[in-house]
This record gives C-alpha cells, sequence and structure tokens, in this order.
C-alpha cells in the first residue's frame, strides 16, 4: 500500500524550508568588492567604467550585467526552487543558497572578465597603444582582468526573495 502525503504535510515542509534558509545570504556582490581589490585597481575600474576628462567611458562591468541578467535571475530561480523542493521532500544540503550564489558569482567574474577581454570600442588612441604595446582598450598587465573576484552578501532570506521578484537585488 502506498502512503501519500497530505497536504497539510507538504505545507508544512515548506513552511520548514523556508525557515531553514532564513540564515542563508542575502546575495552576491560582483566586480571589485571593497578589501578584495586593491585600491589602484579599483581606482582603474571606476576610470573605465566611468569615464573621466581623458579616458573615454568603457562600461564593461554594466555591458556584462545587461547582457547577462535574464541568465542570473533564471538561474537563481532555478536554484531556489530545487533547494525547496529539496527540503520539501526532506533531502538538505549544507548551506545551499550560499552554495547557489557562489556559482552564481563565479559564471559572473566570468562574464566581466570576457567583457574585459572582448570590449574594443572606443579603441585605445595612438600614443596608448605605443606606450602599452597592445590596441586592447582594457588590458595592459591583465591586473584588473585577474582581480574581479565576488562576496556573498549577508542579510538574510529577504533579498533573494526580492531578487526573484525581477528587482535588481542580485546586486550585480
Amino acid at each position: 500500500m502506498k502512503v501519500q502525503r497530505s497536504n497539510a504535510d507538504g505545507a508544512r515542509r515548506f513552511f520548514q524550508a523556508i525557515a531553514a534558509l532564513r540564515g542563508e545570504p542575502a546575495g552576491v556582490k560582483v566586480g571589485f568588492p571593497a578589501g578584495k581589490a586593491s585600491g589602484e585597481i579599483i581606482e582603474r575600474a571606476v576610470y573605465n567604467e566611468f569615464g573621466t576628462r581623458h579616458i573615454p567611458e568603457r562600461p564593461f562591468l554594466r555591458n556584462a550585467m545587461r547582457a547577462n541578467r535574464t541568465k542570473y535571475v533564471d538561474g537563481m530561480k532555478s536554484e531556489v526552487r530545487q533547494i525547496i523542493a529539496d527540503a520539501i521532500k526532506g533531502r538538505t544540503r549544507a548551506r545551499p543558497i550560499e552554495s547557489a550564489l557562489n556559482r552564481l558569482g563565479i559564471v559572473a567574474v566570468g562574464d566581466i572578465q570576457d567583457e574585459i577581454t572582448a570590449l574594443s570600442s572606443p579603441p585605445n588612441a595612438a600614443s596608448t597603444i605605443r606606450q602599452k604595446g597592445s590596441s586592447n582598450p582594457l588590458i595592459d598587465t591583465g591586473a584588473m582582468r585577474a582581480a574581479v573576484t565576488h562576496q556573498i552578501v549577508r542579510g538574510g532570506l529577504g533579498g533573494i526573495l526580492r531578487s526573484l521578484r525581477g528587482s535588481t537585488s542580485l546586486r550585480l
């Protein structure tokens, strides 16, 4: 004889799963989080991202985030659905949201690094190309590209649930 769970049992497990996620992190910062990159690298990234009087704007962070936003949101929705489904079925993983955010952070870091490599417009000035020996606007030594990283943001389940509604709470 097959025993079926009642709707009440499923609801109870669902709310237990939600309660278990309350201590999980709220998001992930990607780029050059404070304390993870040197001031010189952060300054270089900001000057290139937003431009200065002498350096044209080369928005590698914004380009990467805009181009991949749907991928990030869809990925987190899928992860959260799976975590809740696993919890309802009694299968638990250690720090499931943190693991999902780490995976998202790794993907986003790669996307930013790819954009740094691929961005070619506006081109370097002829004098800059002579000085660097390269025409790639965002790569000289490779230090800025190598410094792109991610950092988990603490703050609870609320940030994850807001991100699933389509806000920018993923902090990407």
